[in-house]
């Protein structure tokens, strides 16, 4: 329950803080990656439902807040201020590219994947109502389905809707769709044949909490044991990633606080100084990593960004060289010690290193604008040119996110998505609120029966 930076009560299961009624609480929420090598999700990411669901209960059962509930219980589509796991394309007219009609991506709203081995971390704003009753229980869950409602109900059912205008061409699809039964073709696939299937939603991952209540002020206080300072760096690697440097130092403190001989953790703290442009400051962390364990590469590769920062160039070089001992085929650290090599003007070395990027991956944008620089170093104009080329050729198109605009202004939950760092809220819960007191009264018509 971030207010700022040290005002936290974390591990909430460790923490225990005592919550007022009427109060209004911020509870982040880590996802991590664990034993993948790869992006998540993967695949299709413009097709999938993949989302955090966050519920929370007060002691007599009543929901006081639900981000990412499931309308038509359970079996419709997902709220849309839901925290998502997808890529949000768009088309030329700013449509959603949500019927893989992958020819028609011009501009992406925006894109939320975790990396191999990072995490991320959501924002949770709740309100504790005046009347509820303590201990609120919280229930996170990461859930999966493998098809979005919408392409689901489109591939089963979707046709145009007729006289509803709407122009197809190969930048865009403004039509209209509707999913009747009917249309359901009579030689589907499947053993279901006359309705469009609820596909089922996963639980990949899942987590329960207890926030106490009662009276006096809120102390906010954290705890740092041994056994949580995995915890404590996956929430600071979430932090560094949406650009929340300070929060990010700060967890990463905790992780020298809890294991204090843990390299990594030293180092994060460094790569938050270092994003944030406090280079010098970034030293004594850079050291005290090395001096706990010089082998590993990753600790090189960031002293050699703060040597880089501050002119010495060989030392920079020096570094990088114990990183490529290690990992021969990191474009990261061959594109960086590509470009120190140009900046002492050794152009020749370093359109050598780059040739090595060539082969790993020759649509690298960052070789191919290194590449440019040295070639006009040289005098190579021809080269320069190519390289100049395939350089925009492979550039993000900055213009194409001007058709954002329409999305943005007239969705404010996708425009919240939009956002590095942003806050979701509650579905209006007054619907369900008055279902499952219907539902209670009929148990008690029933002689407490269902």
């Amino acid at each position: 329950m971030l207010r700022e930076v040290g005002a936290i009560a974390a591990p909430i299961d460790r923490a225990q803080p005592v919550i007022q009624p009427g109060d209004f609480v911020k509870l982040d929420v880590v996802v991590r990656t664990k034993k993948i090598g790869h992006l998540f999700p993967t695949g299709t990411v413009d097709s999938f439902d993949i989302w955090l669901e966050m519920k929370a209960e007060d002691a007599n059962g009543k929901p006081i807040f639900w981000s990412g509930r499931v309308e038509d219980d359970g079996k419709g589509p997902v709220e849309k201020g839901a925290h998502f796991y997808q890529s949000f394309l768009l088309d030329e007219h700013g449509n959603p590219i949500n019927k893989r009609n992958a020819f028609h991506a011009r501009t992406l709203l925006y894109s939320r994947l975790i990396p191999p081995g990072a995490a991320d971390v959501i924002h949770f704003r709740m309100r504790i109502p005046e009347d509820a009753a303590g201990p609120i229980r919280v229930h996170a869950k990461l859930n999966y389905r493998k098809f979005s409602h919408y392409y689901t109900q489109f591939v089963y059912a979707g046709q145009p809707v007729p006289g509803a205008g709407g122009e197809f061409s190969k930048d865009f699809d403004d039509r209209e769709f509707h999913f009747s039964p009917e249309n359901i073709p009579e030689n589907v696939s499947g053993k279901i044949k006359g309705r469009i299937p609820d596909l089922p939603i996963v639980t990949l991952a899942e987590h329960t909490a207890e926030l106490q209540i009662g009276p006096g002020e809120t102390k906010w206080e954290h705890t740092t044991l041994a056994e949580d300072y995995i915890r404590w760096n996956d929430y600071g690697i979430g932090l560094l990633l949406q650009g929340d440097l300070r929060g990010a130092e700060w967890a990463f403190q905790r992780v020298t606080e809890a294991k204090p001989d843990y390299a990594d953790g030293w180092l994060n703290i460094a790569r938050a100084l270092i994003q944030e442009g406090q280079t010098t400051t970034a030293w004594p962390s850079i050291n005290k990593a090395l001096e706990i364990n010089d082998t590993l590469g990753r600790i090189h590769f960031f002293k050699a960004m703060i040597e880089k920062a501050e002119g010495k160039y060989d030392e920079a070089l020096a570094s990088l060289r114990v990183v490529d001992q290690q990992y021969p085929l990191d474009r990261v650290m061959l594109n960086q010690m590509a470009r120190l090599l140009f900046l002492q003007r050794n152009y020749q070395q370093a359109l050598a290193v780059l040739e090595r990027v060539a082969r790993i991956d020759p649509e690298d944008l960052q070789m191919h604008y290194t590449a440019m620089l040295c070639y006009r170093g040289l005098g190579q104009v021809e080269q320069a040119q190519r390289e100049e080329a395939l350089f925009q050729r492979f550039k993000a198109d900055e213009d194409s996110q001007v058709i954002t605009a329409g999305v943005r202004r007239h969705s404010p939950e996708d425009n919240n998505e939009r956002q590095v760092i942003h806050e979701h809220v509650s579905v209006n819960l007054t619907s369900e609120v008055a279902r499952s007191r219907s539902q209670d009264s009929a148990k008690s018509a029933a002689g407490g029966q269902p």
